[in-house]
């Protein structure tokens, strides 16, 4: 049986074959020379992702013994590292490095290069539909903790159940991760879907300084750049930095075990490049304003952004394709398609990367103060006939072509593959793997008033209100407002920024 692999992605992509050759698409001579002897790790343990009927995508990051495990590339090289797949019952090893038993199915040397930071993304196939697998890496004479997954259902066949989780926004600074233990422990999963937020691109936040796992030490970016002046918290800004949260995430042992014992289905939503992003776009400021277009201008940065593609490419084990040729910030195509037999089809988007601009721009100007709107009163609270009417412009000077591109969340390209998608699939279940929120999101103000009474809470509002009139010139709608965005749980400095 001819196991080798052939190389995709200027040979970081790699292919696995069971049950088969794969005849002129690659030779173990294009491989760099093979790992040799005890100074090798796995810091990141594995993982798998985008299960199919002949198999899935199988990842792990290898570095020398000496190398630290999340700081830096230093001292990293090519080599090559085995790959072991098995159908045998491999549970009591699941989590460990013991030796895999049973018969190995797959057998590969695939690479391991230095410039994608030692990670491995390889696709196995060839396998069976509807069955579980194990596997494990093998540098030198150092093994990888042994995985699994299961291969999804044949084709159209007949499915009456499958057991799925979700997941999504883990900040290591802030959340508790005890969750992940349980589903490790516990839970008997076919897949994992993550809607995204994998990571969080800032460090030091407001957000971010409340009680934390003593076992979460406080992150340290390479290179972070502070989002104001010469101090306070800093954002992920190079190629280096997202790799350090993705290594430093992935150090906890309970998302680990969680990887190593189901395959995810994952995308990304903001956090993975720049909070509530559009394309290259970040919002942390309010950016300019068109009055006669009511549109924005955010600041672009492009190469934060295509940094940000790499480093998710590189961790997360997705079937996806990376393409640094082009000259644009749309390296990565995340987007794709899931099935499980006839019961259910995961459509996956991604609603960051081509999406347009906020339909009221945070630079708007107030019209009762003139100062930007920000993103309290540009993305959170607009009446709905402020955001019907910038819509409408919106979609007139667009034009008949595509009414929606100043307006779609999708894209034009994404969208039209997503209603072909759907409309085309017999699934008995449709799964839109959406990382944003879909329905909108409402206040009525008389049910509000009635609840604060009954909470007794307005005598508190109050006191809240006309402690800060001094502090806003006497007015009572800006004390009102900051107050508002306070109890709403904004910091005290967004809440007087959107008041102002």
């Amino acid at each position: 049986m001819d196991r080798r692999s052939f190389l995709r992605n200027s040979g970081f992509l790699t292919v696995s074959v069971a049950m088969g050759g794969l005849a002129g698409c690659g030779s173990s001579g294009s491989l760099p020379a093979q790992a040799m002897g005890s100074g090798w790790k796995f810091p990141q343990s594995v993982g798998s992702g985008d299960p199919s009927p002949e198999g899935a995508v199988l990842w792990t990051r290898v570095v020398p013994l000496t190398a630290d495990d999340v700081s830096t590339t230093a001292g990293l090289r090519d080599v090559s590292i085995r790959l072991r797949v098995t159908d045998g019952d491999n549970r009591a090893a699941l989590g460990s490095n013991a030796a895999l038993s049973g018969t190995i199915l797959v057998d590969s040397l695939v690479p391991v290069r230095a410039e994608y930071d030692g990670t491995v993304r390889n696709k196995v196939t060839g396998l069976q539909p509807g069955r579980l697998y194990y596997y494990q890496f093998i540098a030198g004479d150092v093994r990888s903790r042994v995985g699994r997954f299961r291969t999804a259902p044949a084709r159209g066949a007949s499915v009456d159940q499958m057991r799925l989780i979700f997941m999504s926004c883990q900040d290591w600074s802030v959340n508790h991760w005890g969750a992940f233990d349980h589903i490790a422990k516990n839970e008997d999963a076919d897949l994992i879907v993550h809607l995204g937020d994998y990571i969080y691109e800032t460090v030091g936040e407001a957000f971010q300084t409340g009680a934390v796992e003593s076992r979460h030490d406080a992150l340290v970016l390479p290179d972070g750049v502070f989002k104001n002046g010469s101090s306070g918290s800093k954002y992920a800004n190079t190629l280096a930095d997202y790799r350090y949260l993705y290594k430093k995430y992935r150090s906890d042992p309970r998302l680990q075990a969680v990887h190593e014992r189901f395959a995810f289905v994952a995308t990304w939503d903001d956090h993975e490049f720049s909070d509530d992003c559009w394309g290259d776009s970040t919002t942390y400021d309010n950016g300019s304003y068109d009055a006669a277009s009511h549109s924005g201008a955010n600041t672009r940065q492009s190469a934060r952004r295509r940094s940000a593609n790499r480093a998710w490419f590189e961790f997360m084990p997705a079937d996806i394709t990376l393409d640094e040729s082009t000259s644009g910030f749309d390296t990565v195509r995340l987007y794709r398609d899931i099935q499980w037999g006839n019961l259910a089809h995961f459509v996956v988007t991604d609603q960051r990367m081509y999406r347009s601009d906020h339909v009221v721009p945070e630079a708007t100007p107030n019209p009762a103060t003139g100062v930007a709107l920000g993103e309290i009163g540009s993305r959170y609270v607009v009446p709905q006939s402020t955001r019907d009417g910038f819509e409408a412009i919106k979609m007139a000077a667009a034009g008949s072509e595509d009414p929606l591109a100043a307006v779609s969340i999708l894209g034009r390209s994404q969208r039209e593959w997503w209603k072909r998608t759907m409309s085309e699939s017999s699934s008995t279940w449709k799964l839109w793997c959406n990382e944003v929120s879909l329905l909108r999101m409402q206040l009525n103000g008389t049910d509000a008033i009635a609840t604060l009474f009954a909470l007794e809470a307005v005598s508190s509002l109050g006191s809240a209100i006309q402690g800060l009139l001094a502090s806003t010139g006497g007015s009572v709608p800006v004390a009102a407002a900051i107050v508002a965005g306070s109890t709403a749980g904004a910091s005290q400095t967004v809440a007087a920024a959107a008041g102002a």
